[in-house]
């Protein structure tokens, strides 16, 4: 099952990629998950155009 979310307007897309690397990581680093979790951030000329997050977890 895939969940997705609407993108949210943020206006400084470094710190939304900051952001979403915190959050990965509070989410992951708990007992008991198992899997793999990665962030991927698509820069042109020093600017931040997507941040993509994925979470692969064992079960």
């Amino acid at each position: 099952m895939t969940r997705t979310k609407p993108p949210t307007k943020v206006k400084d897309k470094r710190q939304q990629a900051e952001s979403e690397f915190a959050r990965v990581i509070e989410n992951v680093c708990a007992q008991g998950f198992h899997g793999t979790a990665s962030v991927s951030v698509n820069v042109q000329d020093g600017h931040v155009q997507y941040t993509r997050v994925v979470v692969d977890r064992r079960v």
